[in-house]
Formats: structure tokens, C-alpha cells, sequence
């Protein structure tokens, strides 16, 4: 295989290129840096003669410049919160970002993995929620990533490709991004308690608060599954329960060992779901399966921290 990775610098494509360096002749990570400022993800990646890093952005990105390319795994994006504030920007990453790499893999005969996002789906009423379900998003985020799955489609009806679409719920683990709409609580906190401070500060009820979270190895596995396994199928990637924020602060305070005092001040966002929990039916019946839970996934989060 030789392979192109979107958002190449960032979390989830660090692992991912980790699982995938083996059974690959060359990986392409392609990233603008606006989300990392960095390389510290990739690192251990950057000598090795498999591995081209290429700073540049997807939008305006000439993938024809990269010879005989397999598949392509588009999983580059600014954060939701940070679309919210730089409006043009998130369209255009997203969207416009989202358009070059369809149109290139649709004509190319490249398989594509999309990693799009449960914003998609807007105020769920009835749990866990399914793919099927209709996807009226409220945010450019997650707008840009609806606009680009449709793309997807509409490509696949003109010139006929191969593609696999998965929606992230709230991915955490080690080397997780320390700003995010849902899952910086984790890094937040268990950075605060490294750093001496153990009160967690809560906005809202910290019981009606649900995230659902998926550690980062079980994501890869369901990343690696879907795109050799299945095509042109759209899978939630979640845990199928979700975990409240009174039992994850329990769960931090028994992985760190520290005595945790909350402090509820009230809401001041209006951009995120208060519990969006999604169904892993579809997923399961291709032999996939939660393999870390959230004890084992906080205390390798906690142990990663502290190095």
C-alpha cells in the first residue's frame, strides 16, 4: 500500500500510521500544523524512510504531485470550537478541504476512509442513536462534515469508487488534543491533578453531562476493520453507553488516587449535546469490539501525562 493520511500530525493519524507502518510500502502524512503547532505526535515517525511529512494544506493541496496512491485516509479538521470562532476557516478546511480529496480519489480509483464525526446528528431523542438516523447538524463542524459524507456519495454515483465513512464520538488517549469541545475535560483535569490542583471545575449538572468515549486503540481498530473490511457503509464509532461526568470524575479520582472536589458553575455553551451516545450494532457485526474501557483508558491517559 501506499498511503495519504489528512491531518497527518494529528492524534488519531499518529496511531493509525503506527498500526499501518509495517504493511506499507510509504505514508504520505499531510498536515498544515494549525491544529498540533507541531510534530510532537509524530516524532518517532519522522526518520523512519516509510514516513514523508508534508506541511501543507488539503484544501488547495495538489495530490496529484504523489504517485501511485492506494487509499487515502482524510481525517483532517480544525477542532468544533475552533470553527465556531474562525467561521471561513472551518468551511473552507472542511468543505473545501473535504472537495479535494473526494475529487481526487473519486477520479484516482483511490479507497477512501472519511472520519466524520456524531455532529452530524442535532438533539437525538431516542439512545443509542443510529447511523440511519436523519443528520440535521447546527455547527459548521459539523455541517462541513455532512456536506463532505454527501459529497462522497454523490461522487460514488458518477464515477463509481470505493469509500468507508466512520462517525468519531469523543476519542481520548494518549497523545489526545488538550483542546476539544467534549473530551478536553479528560486532559484538563487529570493535568490539573498532576499539577497539584484537584478541584475540577464542572459546567452544568454533572449528572445529566453523558460523553461518550472511545479510547484511541479501539478507534484504530475500528478505523482498520471498516476500511478493509466493508465498503461504501457509514459506521458509528462508539462505546453504545457513555459515561456521565459524576461517574467519570469517581473514575479519575480512583485511577490518580487523589480525593476530587467539584465545583458546578453554571453552562456557557451552547455549541455541545448534554449526552449523544451512539450505536455500534453495524459495527459489531463485522467483528468489531471495545477492547479498553474507561478505567483502563483514563489510567493510560494518566500514566501518558505524567511522562
Amino acid at each position: 500500500m501506499q498511503i495519504v493520511m489528512t491531518g497527518g500530525a494529528g492524534f488519531i493519524a499518529s496511531h493509525l500510521a503506527d498500526r499501518l507502518l509495517d504493511k506499507s510500502e510509504k505514508i504520505y502524512l499531510i498536515d498544515n500544523l494549525v491544529r498540533t503547532n507541531n510534530l510532537r505526535n509524530i516524532k518517532h515517525l519522522i526518520d523512519n524512510p516509510k514516513i514523508q511529512f508534508i506541511e501543507d494544506d488539503i484544501s488547495t493541496f495538489n495530490f496529484k504531485s504523489l504517485k501511485n496512491i492506494t487509499h487515502m485516509f482524510h481525517l483532517a479538521s480544525p477542532r468544533i470550537n475552533r470553527c465556531a470562532q474562525n467561521n471561513i476557516e472551518g468551511h473552507q478546511s472542511i468543505s473545501d478541504g473535504g472537495f479535494n480529496v473526494v475529487d481526487y480519489c473519486a477520479k484516482n480509483n483511490i479507497k477512501l476512509f472519511f472520519a466524520s464525526t456524531a455532529s452530524v446528528y442535532q438533539k437525538p431523542k431516542v439512545f443509542p442513536i443510529k447511523e440511519d438516523v436523519a443528520c440535521y447538524p447546527h455547527t459548521i463542524y459539523g455541517a462541513g462534515k455532512f456536506y463532505t459524507e454527501n459529497l462522497i456519495r454523490s461522487y460514488d454515483d458518477m464515477y463509481g469508487f470505493d469509500y468507508t465513512i466512520n462517525r468519531f464520538f469523543s476519542v481520548y488517549g494518549v497523545r489526545m488534543d488538550n483542546d476539544g469541545a467534549y473530551t478536553e475535560v479528560i486532559f484538563n483535569w487529570l493535568n490539573s491533578i498532576k499539577n497539584g490542583n484537584n478541584e475540577l471545575t464542572v459546567f452544568g449538572n454533572p449528572d445529566e453531562k453523558v460523553l461518550d468515549l472511545v479510547y484511541v486503540d479501539d478507534v484504530i481498530d475500528a478505523i482498520l476493520l471498516t476500511t478493509f473490511n466493508s465498503n461504501k457503509e457509514v459506521f458509528n464509532v462508539s462505546t453504545e453507553t457513555g459515561i456521565s461526568l459524576t461517574d467519570l470524575i469517581k473514575c479519575i479520582s480512583k485511577v490518580t488516587e487523589k480525593y476530587v472536589k467539584v465545583n458546578i458553575v453554571p453552562e456557557n455553551r451552547t455549541d455541545i449535546e448534554n449526552k449523544r451516545v451512539g450505536s455500534v450494532s453495524r459495527l459489531k457485526k463485522i467483528g468489531w469490539n471495545m477492547n479498553v474501557d474507561i478505567e483502563a483508558g483514563i489510567r493510560k491517559t494518566w500514566e501518558w501525562i505524567n511522562e
